[in-house]
């Protein structure tokens, strides 16, 4: 059905004067369910349909969209996108992509999804909740989520593109802390997804949670000292990825907006620093077989060895300077094609975590990381809002209010090791990471 929605819209603009034209539909349905304070509060089921309208019209752009599957709404919506694009400015750039052959990948989309209700919901939820108290009556649950998501997206486009794609995806949470008495551990949450029902594990997340924040409690404020950091997979989310994922779209760089504009094939990171991107992955949480514009994802060595190689272009950006789109376009119904990732991975070490720590001599391990890195200068100040104290090898103590502070960018080239287990953090997988001469400030 949505792809001749989709079809309806193109041929509406392409009547209305357009001399391009694409839809971009997403249809589906989202159940969630949320508990605060150990109590389930919020149980919704809702429906999120929607199309986005993209037309070009002399060079111009405009853009339109509806959230209901409605014929004649559409058509009015092609017909503003259209009036839009014939009093913008012209931009020589602005073309649709040529279609290009597609891969479907597999393992996106459970058709079990599709009877998944409020009755598979909420006991989950009650699971994640009865495991995390039942380990250690110490634990509060400030919130726990669960979060159910079927449906299918397709892209139709007046240069011929039409693709459609099924998915389901679970993502659950849950965040908190412990407490004895009048001590209060650190603030910590564990987060895992999946596409498919038989890998919901909710009570895997419950019992890494209430273990972490019970081996929190007893913490004190740090000492002040330049010294290694170790990062978890959590830590590196949190403080490393989004410069990293800001400095390699393609847009940022052509705005002078990212540090690594101009530094392709240069050496900007550790030579044990190796990224790729990968949207191909069987039941991948990144993975799609064609992206916001109809294009296959293409596998990407983003750093090698230390060595940046790419940056993430969409159809618009890779037209500015004369190279294909690498697939990277990313985005929903309600904007025209921004660019986005799709699953990073980075590449684990030789070392175990253990060995890691037991090679620093003076340090901290960083569990949970409160901060906002400037994305352009790369300098960040943040706090270690769950760590350890790591002396002679071994970790001492737990942490409180202590800071790290330094610049990314500077950084990232005093990587000194990274662990051989690695973890999943939605579409990022990786090790933990150990850096050289970061700046710490105990309170």
């Amino acid at each position: 059905m949505i792809l001749e929605l989709g079809e309806l819209a193109v041929k509406k603009a392409v009547a209305f004067g357009a001399d391009e034209a694409e839809a971009f539909l997403i249809q589906g349905r989202e159940i969630n369910v949320r508990a605060e304070s150990n109590v389930i509060k919020v149980a919704t089921s809702q429906v999120r349909d929607g199309i986005g309208i993209r037309v070009f019209s002399n060079g111009g752009l405009g853009f339109a969209s509806v959230n209901v599957f409605d014929e004649k709404k559409i058509k009015a919506a092609a017909r503003d996108a259209v009036r839009l694009s014939k009093a913008a400015p012209r931009d020589k750039f602005n073309l649709l992509p040529e279609p290009k052959p597609i891969k479907k990948v597999s393992r996106l989309y459970d058709e079990r999804a599709e009877g998944f209700g409020m009755d598979e919901s909420i006991p989950l939820v009650e699971e994640i909740l009865s495991t995390a108290r039942g380990y250690d009556s110490r634990v509060t649950v400030r919130t726990a989520e669960f979060n159910a998501n079927v449906g299918r997206r397709a892209v139709v486009s007046s240069r011929g593109i039409r693709e459609e794609e099924q998915g389901s995806h679970f993502v659950y949470f849950i965040m908190g802390m412990a407490r004895d008495g009048e001590e209060v551990s650190s603030f910590n949450y564990r987060f895992d997804s999946t596409r498919l029902v038989d890998e919901i594990n909710v009570k895997r997340i419950a019992l890494e949670f209430a273990r972490s924040v019970i081996a929190s409690l007893g913490a004190k404020r740090g000492e002040s000292f330049k010294g290694a950091v170790i990062l978890s997979p959590d830590a590196v989310e949190e403080l490393m990825m989004g410069l990293i994922i800001h400095s390699i779209n393609a847009n940022n760089v052509q705005k002078g907006m990212s540090k690594w504009a101009g530094r392709l094939e240069e050496r900007v990171a550790s030579p044990l620093l190796t990224i790729e991107d990968d949207g191909l992955i069987e039941g991948g949480a990144g993975s799609l077989s064609f992206d916001r514009e109809g294009l296959p994802p293409i596998p990407l060595p983003i750093i090698e060895n230390g060595f940046l190689r790419t940056y993430l272009y969409n159809s618009y950006t890779a037209r500015k300077e004369d190279r294909p789109s690498t697939g990277h376009a990313s985005g929903g119904t309600r904007a025209v094609p921004a660019i986005g990732p799709t699953n990073l991975l980075i590449k684990s070490g030789d070392r175990t975590k253990d060995e890691l720590i037991s090679e620093v001599k003076r340090g901290v391990l960083v569990t949970r990381f409160s901060g906002f890195p400037k994305l352009v200068s790369g300098d960040f100040s943040g706090v270690v809002k769950g760590g350890f104290l790591i002396e002679n090898g071994e970790l001492t103590r737990p942490l409180i209010e202590t800071l790290i502070a330094g610049n990314l960018f500077e950084l990232l080239p005093k990587v000194s090791g990274l662990s051989r287990e690695t973890e999943r953090i939605e579409s990022l997988v990786t090790p933990y990471i150990r850096i050289e001469d970061v700046s710490i400030t105990g309170g």
